[in-house]
């Protein structure tokens, strides 16, 4: 849960500072058209929504009622669901 909360804030960082900087004309990123950019702001997006997916998903374990019945479905379910969003998260 630490990684993906500190994932989750450099990732929202990142989406205020643009590679390359802003013109100082019309205040547009340098970048604004070329393609890299737009894989910039998809990985982005993406990468911002599995780190929060994943953050909600380990508070749900976090919260959950920890009865038996939790302990044989439900709660391995949502420890496999938030790591493997963590580690889509982590591929390269």
């Amino acid at each position: 849960m630490v990684v993906a909360a500190l994932i989750a804030t450099i990732v929202f960082a990142a989406a205020f500072t643009f590679p390359g900087g802003y013109s100082q004309n019309n205040g547009t990123p340098f970048y604004h058209s070329k393609a890299t950019f737009m894989i910039f702001v998809v990985a982005d997006a993406i990468s911002l929504f599995l780190s929060v997916a994943s953050i909600f998903i380990f508070l749900s374990i976090l919260t959950s009622r920890y009865a038996e019945s939790d302990f044989l479905e439900s709660l391995p379910r949502k420890l496999i669901s938030g790591i493997l969003t963590l580690f889509y998260l982590l591929q390269p």
